[in-house]
């Protein structure tokens, strides 16, 4: 597992795809959230991943980006498109979350505040589906060329059904196994996908696996030639976005001819597999 950094540059068309909060600019520079959604339940004493983005005009980084909490002091995020922030509740109630954004020496105002509960029970968010947990990310060819299964830990808010996989691609393109295991480590579904072009793949799976509320699910998908893409430092704390909670070190994998059951993790790895859940 290798990590290399590459370009920061998105389509600006892209922006509003990702944000769950209105942006807020000022001095230049715009900011907003990706996740979590405001409303959002949290854990005690579960590290929580607040991410967003924020640039100058229509997709340029932008030069900084603090994070209050509750009115507190403006602390640096890291990174700025995409930012990343981790929080982790000591007491039940009420967290407000600020972001600011910087620009030519100039902070902009702090956008609308993202409201967490945590400790307390709640009504579940609203979502549009088909959907899936993606978040945007800059994932690097790692030079590994073992035989290995890669993984997304995963749980549901809410019963319904896996219907496919989102899967980026490395440099090998080849035949690969696409699985979902379900608690214990149970395969509850499997299939051959063929040889492809693209980076970029939606998998439709041949029968959806019906999942069920709080027991965690894992996709993943066996290379055996490697060749896959990583993100190293991604699931640093529990990503939620309804209705996926995806915990800290979500991404797993399995060394060995056939791969199997991903359990292992390295480095809050992501390897861009992300599955797609319908009602």
């Amino acid at each position: 597992m290798v990590r290399l950094r590459g370009p920061v540059a998105v389509a600006a068309a892209l922006v509003s795809m990702f944000f769950c909060t209105p942006v807020a600019s000022a001095g230049g520079a715009w900011t907003g959230f990706t996740s979590p959604n405001d409303g959002a339940h949290v854990a005690v004493g579960e590290p929580v991943l607040i991410t967003g983005i924020s640039g100058v005009g229509e997709g340029t980084s932008a030069a900084g980006t603090e994070v209050s909490i509750d009115k507190g002091p403006w602390l640096p995020a890291d990174g700025n498109w995409p930012w990343r922030y981790v929080i982790t509740p000591t007491t039940p109630g009420d967290i407000t979350v600020s972001v600011r954004a910087q620009h030519d020496g100039e902070w902009g105002y702090g956008s609308r505040s993202l409201v967490l509960h945590a400790g307390t029970p709640g009504v579940l968010a609203t979502v549009y589906c088909p959907c899936d947990p993606r978040l945007y990310e800059f994932p690097v060819a790692d030079i590994d060329r073992l035989p290995v299964e890669l993984g997304t830990r995963v749980r549901l808010d809410r019963p319904g059904r896996l219907t496919g996989v989102r899967v980026m691609r490395g440099v090998y393109r080849g035949p690969i196994t696409v699985r979902v295991w379900g608690p214990g480590g149970v395969l509850l579904h499997q299939q051959e996908e063929p040889t492809v072009t693209p980076s970029h793949l939606p998998i439709a799976f041949t029968t959806p696996v019906p999942v069920v509320t709080g027991e965690e699910y894992v996709v993943s998908y066996y290379t055996p030639e490697g060749g896959y893409v990583a993100t190293e430092d991604f699931h640093i704390g529990t990503l939620i976005r309804p209705p996926f909670s995806v915990p800290r070190d979500a991404g797993v994998y399995h060394y060995g001819q056939g791969g199997g059951f991903p359990t292992e993790s390295w480095n809050a790895s992501n390897y861009s597999i992300y599955p797609v859940f319908e009602l």
